[in-house]
């Protein structure tokens, strides 16, 4: 059965970055072949994973809306799964699919429930789907997924990191899906850890589980150069307790890939 887990948290907190590494480390830990997902507009994470900007799932979605009126549905069907196979990347392990701009004024209602019904087919060839949000989680809502195995929050050890994870787990209660686990991803800790007054703003959440990512500079060269995160020197140790937060095993192949 496929493992979805979705990584969100506010702009800036390094999600993207650690959505590639927890790419990395399911690959390296067995989990594969795994679905890399990027749901948000800014469409940042191909770079990380080696890959090329490639045409979207929103591109698509404008050309069937466009051919509604003078297509069957029956062919509709038939052009969404093959324009959905031209927007797949695949790679050694994972593949990789953008999701692109958000929608615009017109009527997508129709050509939401055809992609729908594609995405709950096409992730069930994977064994994990790393789904890489912007804040709001609206793609996470088009997946029609009976549920969302961990929805990993990214923060800051911040105040104003730490309210917008509040804001992102109430809208989530709004979506048509079911959250098995929660887990915060502290990320870019310095010094002593996460302040009590930061932690002390979620501590009545009910998260499963905690990972503190130190603030390291070989994951900021990474973001900041765009660096293929599958080609980079063996991930920090701390990184491996991505797995772990998003209710993961660790294998010995894991283990073996560290330094």
């Amino acid at each position: 059965m496929s493992r979805l887990i979705a990584i969100t948290g506010k702009g800036g907190t390094g999600k993207t970055t650690l959505a590639a590494c927890l790419v990395r480390l399911l690959i390296e830990n067995g989990t594969r072949p795994v679905l890399a997902v990027d749901a948000d507009p800014n469409s940042t994470l191909a770079p990380l994973l080696g890959m090329r900007l490639t045409p979207t799932i929103s591109d698509i979605r404008q050309e069937v809306l466009e051919s509604k009126s003078h297509v069957s549905e029956i062919t509709k069907e038939r052009l969404l799964d093959q324009k959905i196979g031209e927007c797949l990347q695949e790679a050694d392990g994972f593949d990789l699919l953008t999701m692109g701009r958000p929608e615009g004024p017109s009527c997508y209602c129709y050509v939401n429930n055809l992609l729908r019904r594609a995405l709950s087919t096409l992730k069930a060839n994977y064994r994990a789907v790393v789904v890489d949000n912007e804040a709001g989680m609206e793609h996470l809502s088009r997946m029609n997924t009976d549920a969302i195995s961990c929805m990993a929050l990214v923060s800051e050890p911040t105040l104003v990191s730490a309210r917008s994870v509040l804001r992102i787990l109430d809208l989530s209660a709004t979506l048509p899906v079911r959250v098995e686990r929660k887990a915060i991803v502290w990320n870019k800790v310095v010094g002593g850890g996460v302040p009590d007054k930061v932690r002390g703003m979620v501590a009545d959440q009910p998260f499963d589980a905690e990972a503190c990512i130190p603030s390291l500079d070989a994951i900021a060269r990474l973001s900041a150069l765009e660096e293929n995160v599958l080609e980079a020197p063996p991930l920090p140790e701390a990184c491996h307790q991505l797995l772990e937060a998003c209710g993961l095993a660790r294998h010995a192949a894991s283990r073996r890939a560290r330094p």
